[in-house]
């Protein structure tokens, strides 16, 4: 994450924002787009709770400025239920076409809990910039708010399968070490692997817990069964991770 954020002096100028926001809606919205949850998609978790505590604005005060940003402003968009606000126009002034910059990106909408939210990013990252999104949940309940402009999104393949290039080096290096046929575009392993990916594991890590396990169990005729996906890339993958690999009688030997 970034330890700043810059603000374009066109911010100032905007004629929306001389218009219509109050000193209170600048500084609010201000506030949205460079506070330290800000992120590479511009869909990011925080509460009013988290809120009032970093602007010194009251909890009723955020709620009432997170509806205005909403409704009379069209800039922002709140989801209730996963704590997530989203800038809407955030990609306009932040997102490049670098690959080195969509690799990241994608996964953090991937990673959006709102499908909604979710569904719109994805569809702006594919190259619809003309897509608009309507309100998840009110802020507050007693308002009833439309959705019927909600434009349902499939998320495609090309932000889905995001780990399939480092699926593919560790089922590649799974079969070399273990002499097995796995497949890397199986539902089984892609859930497997791309769910200890999505937790920051790496593929280094990986090919540890392949490397240790094989040599801990391929000559065992008990064991060797278990030398497999569904095994090594279980919940117990951070303890079979962090295991002391046993040594051979040469490193045994090389240390008296």
């Amino acid at each position: 994450m970034a330890i700043y954020r810059n603000v374009s002096m066109s911010f100032w100028t905007d004629s929306k924002i001389a218009d219509d926001f109050t000193v209170e809606d600048r500084y609010f919205y201000l506030y949205l787009f460079t506070n330290p949850h800000t992120n590479l998609c511009g869909c990011y978790e925080i509460s009013t709770k988290q809120i009032s505590w970093e602007t010194g604005l009251s909890v009723a005060k955020v709620k009432n400025l997170i509806k205005r940003m909403c409704e009379t402003h069209n800039v922002i968009r709140y989801c209730e239920e996963t704590k997530e606000l989203l800038i809407i126009n955030w990609h306009k002034y932040n997102w490049t076409s670098s690959e080195k910059f969509r690799k990241p990106l994608s996964k953090e909408i991937l990673n959006v809990k709102s499908a909604l939210f979710r569904d719109y990013l994805t569809d702006i990252f594919n190259g619809n910039d003309t897509v608009s999104i309507g309100y998840p949940y009110p802020t507050d309940t007693t308002v009833t708010v439309s959705v019927t402009d909600t434009v349902p999104v499939t998320v495609p393949d090309t932000v889905t399968d995001i780990y399939k290039e480092e699926r593919e080096e560790i089922v590649a290096y799974f079969n070399e070490t273990c002499g097995t046929h796995y497949r890397a575009d199986t539902k089984e392993i892609k859930k497997l692997v791309n769910g200890l990916l999505k937790q920051s594991f790496t593929v280094e890590d990986f090919k540890t817990v392949i490397y240790k396990k094989a040599k801990q169990w391929m000559d065992d005729p008990k064991m060797c069964k278990y030398l497999r996906p569904q095994t090594l890339f279980s919940n117990k993958f951070e303890g079979y991770l962090n295991e002391k690999a046993p040594l051979t009688f040469a490193e045994r030997i090389m240390m008296t």
